[in-house]
């Protein structure tokens, strides 16, 4: 993977959560510098670098008070931005990235049960907002 693919797929990730573009970018960019910074070695840009660095973004957007929503969105986008940021994240995370609820999620606070009752939850969820 290069560097190019690499930024656009951690900004994708963001976007998908926030639904802004700017706040997207900061958090991508946070998110990418704290996770290059935490490393003691070189690093190359492979699927262990951006899986450590969307964890970082999750912890990021979860830390995040309230974010901020354009409610133009349609869709998916939309509908992903009324779920509650944990249902948000775990969907994300499963669901648009493909990982295990094992690998890592960013949630600590959280037992396996829960997270996957918080994704059975918020695909409902998703599909109830799509539906309407």
């Amino acid at each position: 993977m290069d560097m190019e693919v690499f930024f656009k797929r951690v900004y994708t990730v963001a976007f998908r959560l926030t639904g802004d573009k700017e706040i997207a970018a900061e958090m991508a960019a946070h998110a990418i510098t704290h996770t290059v910074n935490e490393l003691d070695e070189d690093y190359k840009i492979t699927e262990d670098l951006l899986q450590l660095t969307i964890i970082e973004l999750v912890k990021i957007f979860l830390n995040v008070p309230k974010s901020h929503r354009d409610h133009n969105l349609k869709g998916i986008q939309k509908a992903l931005l009324e779920l509650k940021p944990i249902n948000r994240a775990v969907l994300i995370w499963k669901d648009v990235l493909g990982y295990r609820i094992y690998d890592n999620i960013p949630v600590s606070d959280c037992t396996h049960e829960e997270l996957f009752k918080e994704l059975v939850h918020g695909r409902k969820m998703l599909k109830e907002y799509i539906s309407m």
